[in-house]
C-alpha cells in the first residue's frame, strides 16, 4: 500500500513537471504567432524610397502622404516609391520640418494601408518595439528587427554623429533594434502595431535614435494643406530696363 502510494505520488510529480514545462512553450508559440501577425499587418504600410544618390525608408500616414526622415528627401526632386507588394510609383514633391529631421512625400494616387500613429509618451523604458525598413537599400527590402526602447527624452543635437547641418535631434528616443544605413525614415512600432517614431540615425547598429511621432501627429491636415497649396504661385514683379522690356524671361517663382 505504501509502495503504491509512493509510486502514484512519483507519477504525479513527473507529470506535474511536464505540464509546467509544456505550458510556457505553448504560450511562447502563441506569442510568436501573434507577433508574426502584427508584423504581417504593419509591414504593408512601410515603403522603400529610392533617390538618385541614396535610398531610405518611409511609411504611409495618409492616403497621399508618406512620412520619412528629412535627410532622405533633402535636395531631391524625384523619388521611386516601392510598396510592400512590389508595386512602384514615382513622386516629385516633398516638404520637411524646419526644426526636426522629419520629411513628407506627396503621392498623387491614393494609397491604402495607412498606419496608426501613437505617442511615445504612452510608452515606457524597456518596452518592446520593432522597426521595419530597408537596410543597405532594396537588397534588404522591408526587413524587420526587434528590440526595446533603451532611452527616452534623449538630446542628440549636441552630439550629432553626422557632420554639417544639425537635424534637430534634441527630442529623440533610442532603441536597440538593429538598424543600418537605409533604415532612415523607417517606422518604429510598438507590439500593438502603432508607429511611435521615425528612425533617423544612430551611433551603432543597436544604438539608434528616432524622432517621436508626437511632433507631427496633430499636423497631418496642415501638412496636406501645404501640399495642396503648392498649386498656387507667387508673382514677382520684374525689374527691367526699357530696352529689355519686350525681351525678358519669365521670373515667376514657384513654391
Amino acid at each position: 500500500m505504501k509502495r503504491t502510494l509512493i509510486y502514484v505520488l512519483f507519477l504525479s510529480f513527473v507529470f506535474g513537471i511536464t505540464g509546467c514545462i509544456d505550458k510556457p512553450q505553448k504560450e511562447s508559440e502563441n506569442t510568436s504567432i501573434s507577433f508574426v501577425d502584427i508584423v504581417a499587418k504593419s509591414i504593408k504600410s512601410v515603403v522603400h524610397i529610392k533617390c538618385k544618390s541614396w535610398q531610405g525608408s518611409g511609411f504611409i500616414i495618409d492616403k497621399n502622404i508618406i512620412c520619412t526622415a528629412r535627410h532622405v528627401v533633402e535636395d531631391v526632386e524625384d523619388f521611386e516609391i516601392t510598396f510592400n507588394d512590389g508595386r512602384k510609383v514615382y513622386a516629385t514633391r516633398a516638404i520637411s520640418d524646419k526644426e526636426h529631421d522629419i520629411g513628407f512625400i506627396w503621392v498623387e494616387e491614393d494609397m491604402n494601408d495607412v498606419v496608426k500613429i501613437g505617442s511615445i509618451k504612452e510608452c515606457k523604458l524597456g518596452q518592446n518595439v520593432f522597426i521595419v525598413g530597408s537596410p543597405y537599400g532594396d537588397i534588404n527590402f522591408n526587413s524587420v528587427s526587434k528590440g526595446i526602447i533603451s532611452g527616452l527624452n534623449r538630446d542628440w543635437d549636441e552630439s550629432n554623429p553626422y557632420t554639417g547641418e544639425r537635424y534637430g535631434w534634441g527630442i529623440t528616443f533610442t532603441s536597440d533594434s538593429a538598424a543600418h544605413p537605409g533604415n532612415s525614415g523607417g517606422a518604429v512600432f510598438t507590439l500593438d502595431g502603432v508607429v511611435r517614431g521615425i528612425l533617423v540615425g544612430g551611433y551603432s547598429p543597436v544604438l539608434n535614435c528616432s524622432m517621436p511621432c508626437n511632433l507631427f501627429m496633430s499636423d497631418i491636415e496642415y501638412i496636406k494643406m501645404m501640399f495642396i497649396m503648392d498649386k498656387y504661385q507667387k508673382e514677382v514683379t520684374p525689374t527691367y530696363s526699357e530696352n529689355d522690356y519686350y525681351n525678358h524671361v519669365d521670373d515667376t517663382e514657384y513654391y
